[in-house]
């Protein structure tokens, strides 16, 4: 079992983790601390538990954006495994041929200035 310390709002906390997953846990441990120094700079200091539970708030938030995106998508897409990725790959090569059918008038107009 490893341990990682991280460093939230100024003070440190000891977390054990599955050995080989400790950059994983330093990573979202910056991204705490991230957050909650982003929040303190917009609204001031705070009691450090309250600040927790508000970052915690705004994460989870974030998170059933991001769920509620990716249902979204699932609906437009279809809802099956090959077929979504193969409805995925068409909509991401339609916008590339819409961009570079943009960008080809766009250097024809610059070429004819």
């Amino acid at each position: 079992m490893a341990q990682v310390t991280l460093t939230i709002a100024g003070h440190q906390y000891h977390i054990s983790c599955d050995d080989g997953q400790e950059a994983q846990i330093g990573r979202l441990g910056r991204y705490l601390d991230q957050r909650g120094s982003e929040l303190t700079a917009a609204i001031g200091p705070i009691q450090e538990n309250l600040l927790l539970a508000m970052v915690g708030l705004l994460i989870a938030d974030e998170l059933a954006e991001t769920y509620g995106e990716l249902e979204e998508l699932r609906a437009a897409t279809g809802s099956g495994g090959a077929e979504t990725k193969g409805a995925a790959e068409s909509v991401v090569v339609d916008a590339i041929e819409m961009l570079s059918a943009r960008i080809e008038t766009i250097a024809e107009s610059v070429r004819g200035a």
